[in-house]
């Protein structure tokens, strides 16, 4: 049967794909529409497989909130023209909205979520289809949720270059939870973390494991330094502060004022809204990056 042009532009505004694929599938299914588009979606998702083993160290960080819950996710593609496509925004903003709907537990639950923004397919069937247009590897490839008490804790984000780095950091006030002054370090303690990647919010935090490698060598650096062996544990001990000064939230050097401390920031906060304040958690994406 011969295929109209009414037919393939019908196809192509239901899938998005280039006019000659479109008719050839038309074609090679008697002009029938849903087959059609069966057989394209089949294209991409042998277009995913063929795509599997490309790098994909692209794409876009996001941050997505509502008054009880913040949410950040990575989806990655090959190239950084792909993560600026009409079609990849869209798939990234809708996904934003159906996370935040939803709240999956985690990224493998995420994945498996059935959507009505997507047609009613899986976010990882609608991630397939997607491939099979853009012709290009893409993945959703993290996904982690922060959710706040209403009566005791905000959430802050920060988005940093286009999408590269995406922060969320959770406090706690005992007052003035809605206060400009909270508000204002809630973001610079996202940027601190963006900035600065601390890794825990304070010493307690920090993993065993790691304070017991530094610990060796600095015991090690201590042996060789030529100095008496009764003032090793100081040097170790030092050292160790040192350690914690750079890498943990609460006692990093304020990078908008490098003379002061985050908790020093932090106490200067309290006072202006007479409240005690605490930093619970914070979560930091970076584009590419491993957890």
């Amino acid at each position: 049967m011969g295929i109209t042009a009414a037919q393939v532009k019908e196809l192509r505004d239901k899938t998005g794909i280039g006019m000659m694929l479109c008719k050839q599938a038309l074609i090679e299914n008697d002009g029938d529409m849903e087959k059609a588009i069966e057989s394209l979606r089949k294209q991409g998702q042998a277009t995913a497989a063929k795509r599997a083993g490309k790098a994909v160290k692209q794409g876009t960080v996001s941050i997505v909130s509502d008054p009880s819950c913040s949410i950040v996710f990575e989806v990655n593609s090959e190239t950084d023209f792909v993560a600026r496509n009409d079609d990849f925004i869209e798939f990234i903003n809708t996904l934003g909205s159906v996370l935040l709907s939803q709240k999956p537990a985690d990224i493998a639950a995420a994945k498996t979520i059935s959507a009505s923004e997507f047609g009613g397919q899986t976010i990882e069937g609608r991630l397939t289809e997607l491939i099979g247009k853009i012709g290009e590897n893409i993945t959703f490839r993290r996904y982690r949720k922060l959710e706040a008490d209403a009566n005791s804790e905000r959430i802050f984000s920060y988005v940093h270059g286009n999408g590269k780095i995406g922060v969320i950091v959770k406090l706690s006030a005992t007052a003035g939870l809605d206060s400009e002054a909270l508000a204002v370090l809630g973001k610079e303690l996202a940027m601190q973390v963006t900035a600065a990647n601390p890794m825990a919010v304070d010493r307690e935090h920090v993993d065993a494991g790691v304070i017991a490698k530094e610990k060796e060598i600095y015991f090690t650096q201590a042996q060789s330094s030529g100095k008496p062996e009764k003032i090793w544990d100081k040097i170790i001990e030092g050292k160790l502060s040192k350690f914690y000064q750079e890498m943990t939230l609460l006692e990093q050097a304020f990078i908008k004022k490098p003379e002061i401390s985050v908790t020093e920031r932090i106490k200067e906060t309290e006072k202006a809204i007479d409240a005690s304040i605490k930093v619970h958690e914070y979560i930091r994406f970076e584009l590419g990056a491993e957890d």
